[in-house]
């Protein structure tokens, strides 16, 4: 009896053993493919290929439906990918960015780049219908920037559009008299709030057309025109990064003008 049972139970160690083997590996080739597509969606992003970056996470999405990685790239897309669109279709483009946020916190609540991705998507939807009619998505901005900030785990870029978003979440309130917010518990948002996390996420990364200008805009509105004349006067040397960059560095020169003299 020892003599057939042990062989036996010998052999079906090793043959779970191959198995594990087997197993770890094709999670090995599993894991590289999905980190070869997010880097291939990066590469698109950074070349400003909207379209085919979309096409790239749609596909990465069919085969990785969970991947962390990949849904927060989805949303980041879809962000911008819903600024190329009609305005007709826009919204449901943020409100499906925002579905990949959640999924990507889901999977990794202590990863701040999906809190910034949320925020970054209720903010374009809160921009679309105008944010004092969807208060409760303009909270969920500035607590999902303020947790991004807090935790501080996806490194310096991340932090950057963190503040950036808080920043331009006060600067859009502050453009309503608090009178108006108050009842809608909006008060909050404040011009000094909006400079002083304006200004960091250009210190952050000042080599983003984007902060710069909303940093200079805020510091316009608050007289403070000399401050605001440096901003803007960066702007003119800097690299196009971001859908609508060339535009907004038409935006950023037209304003200088304006306020050339003050």
């Amino acid at each position: 009896m020892c003599l057939v049972t042990q062989p036996f139970s010998q052999n079906m160690k090793t043959l779970l053993l191959l198995l594990a083997l087997i197993g770890l590996h094709s999670i090995s080739l599993f894991a590289q493919e999905s980190k070869a597509i997010c880097d291939e969606i990066d590469a698109l992003m950074e070349q400003i290929k909207i379209a085919e970056a979309k096409a790239k996470v749609d596909d990465a999405l069919s085969k990785f439906p969970n991947d962390f990685e990949v849904l927060w790239r989805a949303s980041r897309v879809y962000v911008v990918f819903g600024d190329t669109q009609p305005k007709s279709e826009q919204e449901q483009i943020y409100v499906k960015a925002k579905e990949f946020a959640e999924k990507a916190i889901q999977l990794n609540p202590q990863a701040s780049v999906g809190y910034v991705r949320r925020a970054a998507a209720n903010g374009k939807v809160a921009l679309f219908k105008g944010v004092l009619s969807v208060k409760d998505l303009v909270k969920q901005t500035k607590a999902d920037a303020e947790k991004a900030i807090q935790l501080n785990s996806s490194g310096p870029q991340v932090l950057a559009v963190a503040y950036y978003i808080l920043g331009r979440t006060h600067l859009k309130l502050s453009e309503t008299p608090e009178v108006m917010r108050m009842p809608l518990g909006l008060a909050w948002g404040n011009l000094d709030d909006a400079i002083k996390y304006l200004a960091k996420a250009v210190e952050l990364r000042g080599d983003f057309i984007m902060f710069r200008l909303d940093y200079a805009r805020a510091l316009q509105k608050d007289d403070k025109f000399d401050q605001a004349r440096e901003q803007l006067k960066e702007i003119a040397a800097l690299k196009v990064q971001e859908y609508g960059d060339e535009e907004r560095k038409k935006e950023a020169a037209y304003l200088l003008e304006s306020i050339k003299g003050k």
